[in-house]
């Protein structure tokens, strides 16, 4: 015996809604409540995180894991720019 749930049907999803990438819908949404709770977006909070866990690690004298990790900066800003393009373009 198949039961349907039509509770679950009719609510708001904002991983399937006008997305077809799982990934990007969860980012946007994660970013988004992250933005209303504090007012940055969650992108900006790890930018600043891996620059500060970045010196940490330099002046704790593992210069190649502050290397490694003060890499990261910029791909976080381009995860955010390519999450705020697509998501101008599907209006």
């Amino acid at each position: 015996m198949m039961q349907s749930n039509t509770d679950t049907t009719n609510q708001y999803n904002p991983l399937t809604e006008g997305s077809k990438d799982v990934v990007e819908g969860a980012l946007r949404t994660v970013d988004q409540s992250t933005k209303t709770a504090t007012g940055v977006s969650l992108f900006h909070i790890l930018t600043l995180a891996s620059i500060g866990g970045s010196l940490a690690l330099f002046f704790a004298g593992k210069k190649s894991a502050a290397i490694f990790v003060g890499l990261w900066p910029p791909t976080f800003q381009a995860l955010k720019s390519v999450a705020d393009t697509n998501k101008e373009n599907r209006k």
